[in-house]
Parts: C-alpha cells; structure tokens; sequence
C-alpha cells in the first residue's frame, strides 16, 4: 500500500492540447513526465466547512492522479478560481502496480 505526503505546493502543467490530459509537469525547478492518467475527477465538494455554505462556497477543482515516467505517484489539480496548480499530494515510492504489496 502506499504512503502519501501531502505536499500543497504550486506547481506549472503542461498540456499537448486543451481539453486533454496533462504531458508533464514542473515542480520545484524540475519537469516530470506524465506516464499515465490514473484518475480524473471534479472536486466541487465544501472542504472542512462543518456545515455546507452557499454554492460559491464549494470547491471548483479538476483533479489528477498521474504516475511519471520515474514511476511515482502524484495528485495534483487546478484550482480553477484562482486560476493556478497545486502539486497536492505525492508517493514516490509506489509499485508500479497499484495494489501490489
């Protein structure tokens, strides 16, 4: 099983064309290939707010997990008010399949 750290850091995406899944992406200085989609999904939830608020209170987020060319595994999404990527959480030493122990 793999281990997560959360990271929440801002991060640049690159994409071949738009809309379409991402290509890479640079962290910190360095770019990292995408390897493969996992998963994409919208995150329009309240977050920790206790009790829902109104509908432009919610979450508007596209979300991805990615595995890179070196094999790790990283979720990153935009969030789309403010306009900017954020590199969410990561597990470099992963397997390459999912579920393996």
């Amino acid at each position: 099983m793999a281990d997560w750290e959360f990271v929440h850091e801002e991060l640049e995406v690159e994409f071949e064309k738009k809309p379409g899944p991402p290509v890479a992406f640079t962290w910190r200085g360095e770019r990292h290939p995408v390897a493969e989609v996992l998963r994409a999904w919208a995150d329009h939830s309240f977050g920790p707010l206790k009790r829902p608020g109104r509908w432009w209170q919610r979450r508007h987020r596209n979300c991805y997990r990615v595995r890179t060319a070196d094999c790790s595994l990283v979720d990153f999404y935009l969030d789309r008010p403010a306009r900017k990527w954020f590199l969410y959480r990561r597990c470099a030493r992963a397997r390459r399949e999912e579920g393996t122990a």
